[in-house]
């Protein structure tokens, strides 16, 4: 009898989602890696969003009353908003393509958010 009990370990990526059962499956892993670039450019897409809204509001505040100052910004507005709904809209084309042809990594297209 011995004292000392064999120890089994998993080597796992915590970024991709149940890698212990991905390692085995290139398909799985490939949707995998999509799924987590897909979700990372997405976010930063939405940092990128927040940028431009914090930086037009702060070009409103100091336009100080002179007119093409202050249009600039509202067009500076306008554009991150067009933005953002061009990011939406992608992501929704994405999830409609990959139910339409049976893509599984863009069928079950999700957003992880990060988390702690």
């Amino acid at each position: 009898m011995s004292l000392i009990k064999p120890i089994y370990a998993a080597i796992t990526n915590p970024v991709l989602k149940d890698s212990a059962s991905i390692s085995n499956n290139p398909t799985a892993y490939t949707n995998s890696v999509i799924q987590t670039i897909i979700s990372i450019l997405f976010i930063f897409g939405l940092i990128y969003f927040i940028y431009h809204i914090v930086l037009s509001g702060y070009k409103m505040i100091s336009s100080q009353g002179d007119p093409k100052k202050y249009e600039e910004a509202q067009h500076s507005l306008l554009y991150a908003f067009i933005g953002i709904a061009i990011i939406f809209s992608i992501f929704a084309l994405l999830k409609v393509v990959g139910s339409i042809f049976g893509i599984a990594g863009l069928e079950s297209l999700t957003i992880t958010w990060p988390s702690l």
